[in-house]
């Protein structure tokens, strides 16, 4: 399959954003610090576990863009019915689920209007995800059916 110059440039940008996003792990504190609102706590004032959750979502993000990277590579190099595909969306899935769990439970403790949205568009998308790997799946069995014949 050929690629096209769209995919191209989406594809450029998604290893810049995990380039950018791996090399502001170490700086997270001081940025979250530099763009938080007046109100709300720095980012070492905050309880410990909000800190590990803090970063577990983050990772889980540079998971989604790397997997997203893998997606871009798999079906522009030949096919998109592989089961490699398949694997990479239920992946996506499962990490969108987890994001959407993280925030769910930090809106109990950190009541936002933002928070629910975020939790609710991460539900949305892991649906989403998997609806698209059952989707791929039946598709890999359609086109093995007809190789067979073939």
């Amino acid at each position: 399959m050929k690629k096209s110059k769209i995919a191209k440039f989406i594809f450029i940008i998604l290893v810049l954003v995990l380039i950018l996003g791996i090399g502001c792990l170490f700086g997270l504190p001081w940025l979250y610090d530099l763009f938080k609102d007046n109100g709300v706590k720095s980012f070492g004032s905050h309880h410990f576990l909000y800190q590990i959750a803090f970063y577990t979502c983050y990772i889980f993000c540079l998971l989604i863009v790397y997997q997203l990277i893998l997606l871009f590579k798999y079906i522009y190099s030949d096919t998109p019915f592989r089961i490699e595909v398949e694997k990479i969306l239920k992946i996506c899935a499962i990490t969108f689920m987890l994001l959407s769990i993280i925030i769910t439970i930090k809106i109990f403790f950190i009541p936002t209007l933002l928070s629910f949205v975020v939790a609710f568009i991460c539900f949305i998308a892991s649906l989403s995800f998997y609806c698209l790997a059952e989707v791929i799946k039946a598709a890999i069995v359609y086109k093995n059916e007809i190789d067979y014949t073939v």
